[in-house]
């Protein structure tokens, strides 16, 4: 049985965007700040470098092998183990639900801006709603996805055009070296959650058209433009606020806002809210 080949480039584009920012900024930029202090930036910095080696194996692998399993199906296709390919796979699913769980929280804590819920109720409720939408169809996730991923990014430019006197204010020494309150360990844990979703694109490439020629543009053209928003958002958060502060946050990005001199915070817990559910 084979899926259906119904995403076209900017679906599979918008898609990954989606993973990535809504993942590593409106929700875990606060994890990042908690682990590596003073040394955000750096931490981001440095998954960026690691992302875009990634990006290149990736950009490689799934034109020439474009089926769902991705990773588990580059492992067999390199070593011929069953078991190491399974073991993979398996992991890949545990990251799944780990990162969607974090999530699922992050948007329960965005939600309670405007409605007070318990955590576990917005939360599955949540993943109860959005599994029913995948289990419609990729062509109707991926739709909704791509609506969701464009006002993320609006709210990003939100963030950086309200905080954009962070720029004459930065510390660039403090950015590029190491917080001694959290030392290498520290800015290496901020780095390991600041990419999450990246490799989630390559699972949609069983159902992208023309996957040798997609599939490479898209994460491409995604990795560039997280990559630009991903600096430019940090920068103003950690100028702005405290990375303390923002470890202490249920909603960091809002915080930012505020602090930013904007006058209506709710537009932007309420693009967080939909942030939260286009990562999940």
């Amino acid at each position: 049985a084979r899926l259906n080949r119904s995403l076209g480039l900017p679906l599979v584009t918008l898609y990954g965007l989606g993973n990535i920012l809504g993942a590593g900024i409106y929700v875990l930029i606060g994890k990042v700040a908690g682990f590596a202090g003073e040394s955000t930036t750096l931490a981001f910095v440095i998954a960026m470098v690691t992302a875009a080696v990634t990006a290149l194996s990736y950009m490689e692998l799934s034109g020439r092998y474009p089926v769902s399993a991705s990773v588990s199906v580059y492992l067999h296709e390199a070593f011929g183990k069953r078991w190491l390919s399974v073991a993979i796979g398996l992991a890949m699913v545990g990251g799944g639900i780990a990162s969607a769980a974090a999530l699922a929280q992050g948007f329960a804590g965005y939600l309670n801006v405007f409605i007070s819920v318990p955590t576990i109720v917005g939360s599955v409720g949540l993943l109860v709603v959005l599994g029913a939408i995948a289990m419609k169809g990729i062509g109707e996730s991926a739709k909704t996805a791509a609506v969701l991923t464009g006002l993320e990014i609006l709210g990003l430019v939100l963030i950086i055009w309200f905080g954009r006197k962070a720029f004459t204010q930065m510390d660039i020494h403090a950015m590029t070296s190491v917080d001694p309150a959290v030392g290498l360990g520290g800015v290496f844990a901020g780095a390991f959650y600041a990419y999450i979703g990246f490799e989630d694109m390559v699972n949609v490439a069983e159902e992208a058209k023309n996957p040798s020629r997609t599939m490479p543009l898209a994460i491409l053209i995604s990795l560039v433009v997280s990559t630009v928003l991903y600096l430019l958002v940090v920068i103003v958060s950690t100028t702005v606020v405290s990375p303390a502060e923002l470890a202490d946050s249920s909603a960091p990005l809002t915080l930012v806002f505020e602090r930013s001199g904007a006058g209506n915070v709710a537009v932007l817990s309420l693009i967080g809210v939909i942030a939260a559910m286009n990562g999940v």
